[in-house]
């Protein structure tokens, strides 16, 4: 039984302690669940404390009461007890979180405490300002370290922060404050109050019918108090931002704390301004690009109850909260919010369950929610508001396939291509071009859309069959024309564009299209044209991806070429022309997802269409247009679609209907790793009311020279998995050379 447990079983249990008692300390590391310790002085449940394991200082957090199994003359003092205190809600979470997400607490810990230098004074560091006077020559590395800057307000930087923020090496660097382009500069620490803002409502948007009546739905539910989920599910366009800014508003005038969630890709100076203009004032924004200072103040500030509206990445539900009464998780579908890295876990069901343990509503707002969300608002379990009009009047583009069966595309010839050199196959048809064309010549902006980074996915040797393959993962490398250079896409090894074949010395091919193909392709079908590329290749800052904006939003872009990254969270009122590559590219992938993500993107990506005062249209190539994906998003009608596939999930228990769990066994010896996997498969347990799957490779075998074997853990939508699978694996010792990962609710099936 766990502290917490404890407390709520003894009513006579106090949630004061004295200097001397012994309690349990929860440590912020990936293997505990506590361990006793004996206070230095007077502390609280939920006290924030200094503690040391093994000579490592840590600071850890009053879980409960003590274990007992250690001699009490064994037993540690504390170090200083802090004077801010984690809510007792969220040690509840914490313990909940573990018990959903089969995380350690003390992994779940770990994700709160995330800021090493939150209970320290400030560092005193050698600092650097940009100098954007200087004569260096801009290469893309460099221009990461200026926007880098940009991103954080020009404040001063460490060394450190420079390289962790713009990712570039520290050669890069050094380079620059040679240069002077990084100017050495006296060491401040921000001050404490630079994230403090103090909001009110401008009254700058009236909303329009069904805008108030969602917001006068989710304001009973903040006034009333307690648990709500409200699924605000609207059309792109159709101003779901401004009914949960509105929410925002009543939940901070009320005194209590706010936190807006979204995907880093949403996080646009569009966005901010709009804030802005909302509340008068900036937003505090938290996100992977802020500077270890950045970080501190506003952890800080967010435990003290001095910062309380922050707008923020997944990362942002696990700041410190003090009175937390509202999350808002915007487009509540992407699939960014599921973490993988330090730990498995969903950001949008870890914010309900916060929510319901503290008892204050959340919003989950999407124009194609998930299938998770449609299924728990069709049972009652959350409120269900639709807008279904796009805000001031603009009407949703017209949607349209492009049979490739019938039409081929034109090919076309290189500019640089020498002369008598053969045409090169093209990827867009005469319609979509010719669509291009009419929408050039009316004075607007088109986008193409195409999933795939880089020049072409394949690298083939046309004589013997020879494929380009990164040696560390199993999977082949991609051809990008920009770096001149093949990428993995896994692990980020480049290699030299080989001149032949290296087994045969046959002639070298390409064979797939990415961005930059039909870039190519684009310059020559339409000289004229002025074309951007946006991926996450080109686009490497937040700072960039504003400075795009801008030209788009000024008309110094005529074409428009990207990935996912354009899908959603921008607002190009004269862009009218949305043309998607290949419309085919994830709708038959193994996952059981594939056709609700594919149909998630494609809309979300039409959607940039006609959002200003000219009707948009939206053209998809594709070699299957009668898909039920692609019939539903040209009928614009995602309620059939989801009803078909909802329906095919129930019939084979997969969730929303069912449960999944995902072992990941990772070894650096294939031998090691299948000898594990027996042990484990050996000691599975019989599961009732479900079953276990596997052992099979994993479908991407190799990464980063670890290979990969998965087991999968399906069961009824009652079945309670969790405490099966703990049980299972604590029965075989893991070896110091595997790593086992569990992953719950698992997105990612590679």
């Amino acid at each position: 039984m766990n502290g917490i447990e404890k407390k709520k079983k003894n009513k006579y249990f106090m949630l004061m302690f004295n200097a001397g008692d012994i309690v349990k300390i929860l440590v912020p590391n990936a293997v505990n669940t506590g361990y006793d310790y004996r206070l230095s002085g007077p502390a609280e449940l939920g006290s924030y404390v200094a503690v040391t394991i093994m000579g490592r200082p840590y600071v850890g957090v009053v879980y409960g009461m003590p274990d007992g199994r250690v001699a009490p003359e064994k037993i540690k003092s504390t170090g200083t007890v802090f004077p801010i205190k984690m809510p007792v809600t969220d040690l509840q979470w914490i313990q909940k979180m573990s018990e959903w997400t089969l995380m350690p607490p003390g992994g779940v810990l770990r994700l709160i405490i995330n800021v090493p230098d939150a209970f320290a004074p400030p560092r005193v560091e050698a600092l650097y300002s940009y100098n954007p006077d200087s004569k260096i020559r801009m290469t893309d590395a460099r221009q990461a370290v200026a926007d880098g800057f940009e991103a954080n307000d020009f404040a001063p930087m460490s060394a450190s922060d420079i390289q962790n923020i713009s990712r570039a090496s520290r050669a890069v660097i050094n380079a620059m404050i040679k240069s002077g382009a990084l100017v050495p500069t006296d060491a401040r620490p921000i001050a404490a109050d630079t994230f403090v803002h103090q909001y009110h409502d401008t009254g700058a948007v009236t909303l329009n019918a069904e805008q108030q009546v969602a917001a006068d739905t989710i304001a009973g539910s903040i006034s009333h108090g307690g648990f709500s989920v409200h699924l605000l599910d609207g059309i792109t366009g159709s101003g779901k931002t401004q009914v949960y800014f509105d929410a925002a508003w009543r939940a901070y005038n009320n005194g209590r704390s706010v936190l807006l969630m979204m995907p880093e890709i949403a996080l646009t100076a569009q966005f901010m301004d709009r804030f802005s203009r909302r509340f008068g004032a900036p937003p505090v924004v938290w996100h992977s690009n802020l500077t270890a200072a950045a970080r501190r103040e506003i952890w800080r500030g967010v435990a003290r109850g001095d910062i309380r509206m922050v707008v923020g990445t997944r990362s942002a539900l696990f700041l410190p909260w003090q009175n937390l009464g509202l999350i808002v998780v915007d487009e509540e579908h992407d699939t960014s919010y599921k973490q993988e890295d330090m730990g498995n876990y969903h950001a949008r069901d870890m914010a309900v369950l916060r929510a319901k343990i503290a008892g204050f509503p959340v919003i989950l707002a999407s124009a194609t929610p998930s299938a998770e969300t449609l299924n728990n608002a069709a049972m009652g379990r959350y409120s269900h508001l639709r807008l279904t009009s796009r805000f001031g009047g603009a009407q949703l583009p017209a949607i349209s396939t492009i049979d490739l069966r019938a039409e081929r595309p034109a090919p076309y010839r290189a500019p640089d291509a020498e002369d008598g050199a053969d045409e090169t196959p093209g990827n867009l048809t005469p319609a979509l071009c010719d669509a291009i064309g009419e929408t050039l010549s009316a004075g607007r902006q088109a986008l193409l859309f195409i999933n795939r980074r880089g020049f072409a996915p394949i690298v083939q040797c046309k004589k013997c069959g020879f494929v380009a393959q990164c040696p560390d993962c199993s999977v082949s490398m991609t051809y990008h024309k920009r770096l001149g250079k093949l990428l993995c896409h896994m692990c980020g090894r480049t290699a030299p564009m080989p001149g032949a074949c290296p087994d045969c010395g046959g002639a070298i091919s390409t064979r797939g299209a990415g961005m930059e193909k039909i870039e190519a392709e684009v310059a020559a079908k339409f000289p004229g044209a002025r074309t951007a590329c946006v991926s996450s290749d080109t686009i490497m800052s937040r700072a960039a991806l504003q400075r795009l904006v801008q030209k788009m939003e000024s008309g110094e872009i005529d074409i428009v070429i990207g990935t996912q990254i354009l899908a959603k969270g921008h607002h190009f009122p004269n862009l009218t022309l949305v043309g998607v590559v290949d419309a085919d590219m994830g709708l038959f992938g193994t996952d059981f997802r594939a056709g609700e993500h594919t149909f998630q993107q494609l809309f979300q990506v039409a959607g940039r269409a006609g959002r200003g005062d000219a009707p948009g249209r939206v053209l998809m190539q594709t070699y299957q247009p009668d898909h039920p994906v692609l019939r539903a998003i040209c009928e614009c009608d995602r309620d059939a679609f989801m009803a078909t596939d909802m329906a095919a999930r129930r019939a084979a228990k997969m969730p929303p209907f069912g449960q999944l769990i995902a072992l990941i066994i990772e070894g650096q010896r294939e031998s090691a790793l299948q000898r594990f996997c027996a042990e484990l498969a050996a000691a599975a347990p019989a599961l009732s009311g479900g079953r276990i799957m596997g052992p099979v490779p994993a479908q991407i075998y190799q990464i980063r020279n670890w290979y990969r074997m998965r087991f999968l853990i399906s069961g009824d939508a009652r079945a309670n998995l969790q405490p099966v699978v703990a049980r299972w694996v604590a029965k075989v010792r893991v070896p110091t050379n595997i790593r086992v990962k569990i992953d719950v609710g698992p997105q990612n099936f590679m």
